[in-house]
């Protein structure tokens, strides 16, 4: 039978090179000046890194927020673009179809068909880009105020109607230019405030003053609300699944980080655009 192996008492020994090789855990406090452990709420991975410090940081996050909410508001009506884009070509595909499946086919017939589904086609590539690149709106590309408000209003077509609100666009058609992002972050949140935090209906005008020679302004963008008792009542709240309400909280921070200057009141609403 096998005995068991003899431990070395001297191993047991705490001479200076054991203390110098063997690993010892450090118990003593972190000095203020060192450096936060990996496993410190900051830099813990389920943490999302280390939040934002500074007021402009917060801001910014704000602001982020608003938009996704904006964007998942507007999300149905882009759908809506999109279907519309791809149902003349599905149409069209169906009549080919049977053309082609037809004992004796109409060639003529079948290439004309196919000329115009190369048309639509082409369309609807575009349509869709168009909307893909409505989540990237560029800063420097400008639009007229007035184009930019009657887009608002066809996106936004199906929630004014649910809110009984109709937006009557006073814009004139030689008015100034604004930044595409402005229209689909801060007019398109304020237009959906408007929806959401007003409950009688009625008809939201839009205006246009121009800034005067010397200031900083370039000019200011004015929605009024004009509250009328021959329009429909809105749909009530609770009955209106929204994925989420758009608060003035929201268009004040997007107003901010898009430069614009914001002042709001009991069914008004003013934006000063900066200067281009």
């Amino acid at each position: 039978m096998d005995m068991p192996p003899t431990l070395d008492p001297s191993c047991f020994k705490r001479d200076d090179h054991c203390r110098s090789s063997s690993p010892r855990l450090n118990m003593s406090p972190a000095s203020p000046s060192s450096p936060a452990s990996p496993a410190s709420p900051e830099n813990s991975p389920l943490s999302g890194g280390a939040a934002p410090t500074s007021l402009d940081s917060v801001s910014d996050r704000l602001a982020e927020a608003a938009r996704y909410a904006v964007l998942g508001r507007v999300l149905p009506g882009l759908r809506h673009d999109v279907a519309s884009s791809m149902q003349p070509v599905r149409m069209l595909l169906m009549v080919l179809e049977r053309r082609v499946q037809n004992p004796a086919p109409d060639l003529a017939a079948i290439i004309k068909n196919v000329m115009s589904l190369s048309a639509l086609t082409k369309q609807a590539a575009a349509d869709c880009m168009a909307v893909l690149g409505w989540t990237d709106s560029s800063e420097d590309f400008r639009v007229s105020l007035r184009v930019g408000v009657d887009q608002a209003a066809r996106l936004l077509a199906l929630e004014l109607s649910e809110n009984a609100l109709a937006l009557v666009n006073g814009v004139a058609d030689d008015s100034a230019t604004a930044p595409e992002s402005f229209f689909r972050s801060v007019f398109i949140g304020a237009l959906l405030a408007f929806c959401d935090q007003h409950a009688a209906g009625g008809a939201l005008e839009v205006r246009f003053e121009d800034a005067a020679a010397d200031s900083d302004s370039g000019g200011r963008l004015q929605l009024q609300l004009l509250p009328s008792d021959a329009v429909k009542s809105p749909a009530s709240p609770d009955g209106v699944r929204k994925p989420r309400m758009i608060g003035w909280a929201d268009v004040q921070a997007m107003a901010i980080s898009c430069g614009v200057k914001m002042a709001q009141g009991d069914g008004w609403l003013t934006l000063d655009l900066p200067r281009p």
